[in-house]
């Protein structure tokens, strides 16, 4: 099973795609629990985690000194040592808790896009032909120099190369700026393969 961890601030909230990750998933026939609070939960069957999109401004709210509302994130992620992939806001939020910054963009980048370079690490794009994935984000992840983290792929937007996939812990926990579930039928494969990939994992 896989841990959702919904970051919608309303049950309607049109950048997080959090519905179209669930639908994903149920088309895969993927077992998940969401979560947007800390709750009880039988951790012995959670095989991995993701953590989800978001409207929110995640520099904004680290600027403000508001990001502790959000903290259920932190929580699961410290308590279960599992498979994690953050989308867009997760991915920042992982890029946070890693050490990195986040520059704010001032215009929101919605496209579907290609890649300009990918590497197949774990084997995350098997059996997906179609690289062109969508994204919605505006602030761009910029990684710790000091930790050793790594870039699985990358766009080019107005000729100029942007990082869109990055490992933060290698073997365990990763993060794309881009939303494999908005494609199901193409792109979500991407989903069927990381639960794969969860279910053989051992610590």
């Amino acid at each position: 099973m896989l841990l959702i961890l919904d970051n919608r601030v309303t049950a309607n909230d049109n950048l997080a795609f959090t519905k179209e990750l669930m639908n994903t998933l149920d088309m895969y026939n993927i077992p998940y629990l969401n979560v947007n609070s800390v709750q009880e939960i039988d951790k012995s069957r959670i095989k991995g985690i993701i953590i989800t999109g978001s409207s929110l401004k995640l520099s904004q709210l680290e600027k403000n000194g508001e990001f502790s509302d959000y903290g259920f994130n932190l929580y699961y992620l410290s308590i279960l040592k599992v498979p994690v992939f953050g989308v867009c806001y997760g991915c920042q939020l992982l890029n946070i808790l890693y050490g990195g910054k986040l520059i704010d963009n001032k215009k929101i980048i919605c496209n579907d896009i290609d890649f300009y370079q990918f590497k197949n690490i774990n084997h995350f794009f098997d059996h997906i032909n179609n690289k062109t994935f969508r994204y919605c984000f505006s602030d761009l992840v910029v990684p710790s120099k000091k930790l050793d983290i790594g870039v699985f792929a990358s766009i080019k937007v107005k000729n100029k190369i942007l990082d869109c996939g990055f490992i933060f812990e290698k073997g365990r926990v990763f993060g794309s700026l881009f939303h494999p579930e908005f494609y199901p039928e193409t792109t979500g494969a991407f989903y069927k393969n990381f639960y794969g990939f969860c279910k053989k994992y051992k610590a």
